[in-house]
């Protein structure tokens, strides 16, 4: 029994202090992204756009938050090949905005850049509601 709890005790740990270096000259990236033709509880990435990843960059690590109802849409780690895009319905691994209906949820994508060595480069972050509001 010691045992379990010790080991929930270091999955807490993990899950709220990041195992991640972080570089002290690291930037701020920008990140923006549109639901446009994203269709309620697809699977996937919406359309995105990164800038600022600095030249170093390896990989990046890509997740999803719902802040209205509290639940983690996943994350998923992208072979970065120097291009800031990533398309529609991208990634899979990703589950999409899936509020209850006639609600309104509030998504967080967050962008990490890591070099080789699995140091972060840089951090950005954008929320926008889901569905639009008009």
């Amino acid at each position: 029994m010691k045992q379990v709890i010790a080991l929930i005790l270091i999955g807490i740990c993990f899950s709220l202090y990041s195992c991640e270096k972080k570089d002290s000259n690291a930037v701020e990236l920008s990140v923006d992204f549109t639901w446009e033709g994203y269709e309620a509880c697809a699977m996937g990435l919406p359309q995105m756009s990164i800038g600022g990843i600095p030249e170093n960059a390896k990989i990046l690590k890509v997740s999803m938050y719902d802040h209205e109802f509290g639940f983690d849409h996943g994350e998923v780690t992208i072979t970065y090949e120097g291009t800031g895009t990533i398309t529609r319905g991208s990634y899979a691994e990703i589950t999409g905005p899936c509020p209850p209906p006639n609600s309104t949820g509030r998504y967080k994508i967050t962008v990490k850049a890591l070099d080789e060595n699995d140091t972060v480069l840089g951090t950005g972050s954008k929320e926008r509601p889901f569905p639009e509001l008009q």
